[in-house]
């Protein structure tokens, strides 16, 4: 079995021609004889794009099945709180989990969220929420609970799937789209107290810390995938896991993360495959 995992295609940022650039993936996944892909979040800035864009992709693969998670930037318009939650697609992966034949592996997906965690203002709930109001690109997605609540149902229902997957001995592969580790955030020269505190309310709605302790509590769970982070990173191994970023990212001018020529291109140098 050969499964290859992607993020960030930002298709509408990258002003991409879709249905060319969905023909290219399906006959690129084909030619590779992919049998599952994983998309982690963010195809585009509205929901009912995304999951066109999946269907159609799908409907162009005549073996590979497609799964797909949201991202906070395919939560912008197009889907409340609890769609996301109850959404009823065979192809959305958020809460769900698939095993592969004739092993022990089984892949979970979640969403995920951020609980600003990884900030200095992470007891600090109303002023952070107050600046993302403000200044973050989440301020129109709404949610019936503050960001921290709504990772704590995350983790919850992580915490539920990983022990479901202990008591049936299955080796784990975690796929989310937020960061669920410190060690993936970036380190950038910080110059005055403003731009510390600006970095400091970003790296609140980055993912969770929390995540990460959680996965390390199950000695099942080998890899996760995730994305958010656009920048380009190595493979970070925490404990016996190890942690992957397959983010496509936004093209921007000079941008040196961007090595494609194409998006096509940088789909594809982004892409992991293995097989299981």
């Amino acid at each position: 079995m050969k499964i290859a995992v992607s993020s960030d295609l930002h298709l509408d940022l990258n002003h991409a021609d879709v249905a060319e650039i969905i023909t290219q993936q399906a006959h690129y996944l084909t030619r590779q004889e992919i049998d599952h892909y994983f998309f982690v979040g963010d195809a585009f800035n509205d929901f009912e794009q995304t999951s066109a864009c999946f269907a159609e992709l799908q409907s162009q693969l005549p073996t590979t099945k497609v799964h797909y998670l949201a991202g906070n930037h395919d939560m912008l318009k197009g889907v409340t709180y609890e769609q996301l939650e109850n959404l009823d697609d065979d192809l959305y992966f958020h809460n769900r989990f698939i095993d592969i034949p004739q092993t022990n592996w089984r892949i979970i997906g979640n969403n995920g969220w951020y609980d600003y965690s990884f900030s200095m203002y992470e007891s600090n709930v109303k002023g952070v929420a107050k600046w993302k109001r403000a200044y973050w690109v989440d301020r129109p997605i709404m949610q019936p609970m503050n960001d921290p609540e709504r990772m704590a149902i995350v983790l919850h229902q992580v915490e539920e799937a990983l022990k479901q997957a202990h008591n049936q001995q299955k080796q784990v592969i975690f796929m989310t789209h937020f960061a669920p580790i410190r060690e993936a955030l970036p380190h950038p020269l910080i110059e005055s107290a403003r731009r510390q505190r600006m970095w400091e309310m970003t790296t609140a709605m980055l993912g969770s810390k929390h995540l990460g302790a959680l996965l390390a509590r199950f000695l099942e769970v080998k890899a996760v995938f995730y994305g958010h982070l656009h920048y380009a990173q190595p493979l970070i191994t925490v404990g016996n896991i190890e942690y992957r970023n397959q983010a496509v990212g936004v093209r921007r001018k000079n941008s040196e993360d961007w090595k494609g020529k194409s998006l096509l291109d940088q789909w594809i140098s982004h892409l992991y495959t293995k097989k299981i």
